[in-house]
């Protein structure tokens, strides 16, 4: 068997077993999602998805070894500290509830290591430049260092604010990863346990992935969209996280209108509005999210017609947000 259909092989049945297991676990773990005024869900959920998914691909990896199957992704080393950091940053909220201050301005400090090493290589002498349109971007290193620690900063953040819906986060990480992986970058052990996750919570959640895995996906995503060619067309990488970041953008906006803090959190996202649309069911609302996603990914290769889709799904954000951006109603 081909290395990389091996490697998802394994993660996924490593992903479904550590989620059966862990789920059993979370109670003496502390690890419950209760219901409250913010959530959709109505009964305590395990929040062990994304530990149970970094288990599945480090299992997948030890055994990949073993059997002389190992694809050891590339990327510096600082980045993958980084990786870590974020999904450590995740557990340890799932668990004991950080501030939203705390977690951003830690947040903050591993989102520049991560973007350390990238941004020496776009400050590298004889590096051709950045192709957006017709333009030629050439950042210095402070530049390049800023816009890449916005970049691993704003990913998994926005993964993590969307994450409010079973399964949605889910599948819209494992629609890009496939991306990646048609695109040629190794994503085979992150898809198995994505899909082993997936699996698990339908038609009925057996756990959520919690910060650990909306985190751990979001700076997987940005990783691997840059070195799936989104550091030399970072259009492309823009597409493909659109559905995300624009609907986080709007977020930010609503609260500014509102006069609150950036950090409150609230029930004015996409998917809370699309699952309104659908009289609470999760299946419609995460499938209908799905093909919004999988429609920016058809449509990222051709920038004109992803613009013009965009233009399209920000008026429905704002049809959505009329209230609070207009003041129709009281914050």
């Amino acid at each position: 068997m081909d290395a990389p259909y091996f490697l998802f092989g394994l993660s996924f049945g490593f992903s479904v077993t550590t989620g059966f297991l862990f789920s059993h676990k979370a109670p003496n773990w502390k690890l419950i999602d209760s219901p409250g005024h913010r959530k959709v869900h109505v009964r305590a959920t395990p929040r062990t998805g994304g530990l149970a998914m970094v288990a599945a691909v480090a299992l997948a990896w030890l055994v990949g070894a073993w059997a002389g199957q190992l694809h050891v992704p590339g990327g510096p080393w600082q980045t993958w500290v980084a990786g870590l950091g974020f999904i450590l940053v995740g557990a340890l909220d799932d668990r004991f509830s950080f501030q939203p201050r705390q977690k951003f301005l830690v947040l903050l400090l591993l989102s520049a290591l991560a973007a350390w090493p990238w941004a020496q290589k776009l400050a590298a002498p004889g590096f051709p430049g950045i192709h957006v349109g017709p333009w030629t971007l050439r950042p210095g290193g402070f530049a390049g260092g800023l816009l890449l620690t916005l970049w691993f900063m704003a990913v998994p953040n926005a993964t993590n604010i969307e994450d409010a819906i079973n399964g949605y986060m889910g599948g819209f990480a494992l629609i890009l990863l496939a991306a990646m992986a048609w695109n040629g970058v190794h994503t085979y052990a992150l898809l198995g346990a994505l899909a082993g996750f997936i699996v698990l919570n339908w038609p009925r959640a057996v756990h959520f992935m919690g910060d650990c895995g909306s985190f751990g996906c979001g700076f997987l995503l940005a990783e691997c969209l840059l070195r799936g060619g989104g550091f030399e067309r970072p259009l492309y990488a823009l597409i493909l996280t659109a559905p995300v970041s624009l609907d986080m953008a709007m977020g930010l906006v609503r609260r500014l209108r509102r006069r609150v803090s950036p950090f409150t959190p609230d029930q004015g996202t996409l998917p809370h509005h699309v699952l309104g649309l659908v009289k609470g069911s999760t299946l419609w609302a995460a499938g209908l999210l799905w093909v919004n996603a999988l429609v920016f990914v058809l449509l990222a290769p051709h920038p004109w017609l992803a613009g013009s889709y965009g233009v399209l799904f920000v008026g429905v954000l704002v049809m959505f947000n009329r209230a609070s951006l207009f003041k129709l109603s009281p914050p």
